[in-house]
């Protein structure tokens, strides 16, 4: 009999008044591109950059459904979420969490979300030649990070 996976970790709350919390907080509003780690069937990490946002209290990330990403998330949902450091390997911002793939389809999502993904994305999505019913219709799964671990400096 194989016992059953621990419950994930509890959500975690970051201190606005905490320097490193406040840190990781104005990283998750504005930079462009994290790394998404998961975790693959042979137990290795496997680690992408991500265009993401913050909203709310999770990290979200629009997905293609049949990626690597994708199928590793379904298998096993603890991920990393981190950012790249400066020059000299100082501002470290990793973002332990469990994910989730959502219900909503990434065109519902875009519906609620679109604008602040537009103020964010879209010269990104005019350098690439993309629309946003190309990114919504290609990327089409909506995976949500829920942070359950701060680790920076």
């Amino acid at each position: 009999m194989s016992a059953s996976p621990p419950a994930p970790p509890a959500s975690f709350s970051f201190d606005p008044a905490n320097p490193v919390h406040a840190r990781a907080l104005e990283r998750l509003a504005t930079e462009e591109v994290a790394w998404l780690g998961t975790i693959d069937r042979q137990g290795f990490p496997h680690a992408v950059p991500v265009w993401f946002l913050w909203e709310g209290d999770t990290i979200q990330v629009l997905v293609q459904p049949g990626s690597v990403k994708t199928r590793n998330v379904r298998r096993d949902p603890k991920v990393l979420v981190h950012f790249e450091t400066d020059e000299e390997g100082e501002d470290v911002t990793v973002l332990q969490g469990v994910a989730e793939l959502a219900e909503e389809t990434a065109a519902e999502w875009m519906e609620r979300l679109g604008e602040p993904y537009l103020a964010k994305y879209r010269a990104g999505l005019e350098r690439l030649g993309w629309s946003l019913d190309r990114m919504t219709g290609d990327y089409s799964t909506v995976l949500r990070v829920r942070p359950t671990k701060l680790i920076g400096w």
